[in-house]
């Protein structure tokens, strides 16, 4: 009886340490940083007008100082950068900037691309549309 006992408890001494195991859950996936530049402001598909302004945010992790540039999708799917809209739009990590469009055809290939005056990181928007 005293053996029936003991495999009891250590039975149960071993079914509590699986519940609490349990209890605490599985480890933590390590943490996946997201990119150093990502512009979150406009969203893909939003509009604004020629030769009007445009709130342009991002957020920046590098501590770098960036420029914000109007930019045209090429047919390939490169960005051809048109005009700087906000040089020098700062180093911080939730940035913003009101940039003034130029004088550009009113169309729909258009981005915002944020970088580092660097060049080493950028980022750039979904399509933008810009009307007359």
């Amino acid at each position: 009886m005293r053996t029936a006992k003991a495999k009891g408890i250590a039975v149960g001494a071993a079914t509590t340490a699986a519940a609490a195991a349990l209890a605490v859950g599985p480890a933590a996936a390590p943490s996946v940083a997201g990119p150093a530049l990502k512009v979150t402001a406009p969203a893909a598909g939003s509009s604004a007008k020629v030769e009007g302004s445009l709130l342009v945010q991002w957020s920046n992790t590098t501590g770098k100082e960036v420029d914000v540039w109007l930019s045209a999708r090429t047919p390939s799917g490169a960005h051809d950068r048109l005009s700087l809209v906000a040089p020098k739009a700062g180093t911080r990590k939730a940035g913003e900037a009101l940039a003034t469009l130029p004088a550009v055809p009113p169309g729909t290939s258009y981005t915002i691309e944020v970088t580092t005056q660097d060049g080493k990181e950028s980022d750039v928007s979904g399509p933008l549309s810009l009307i007359g």
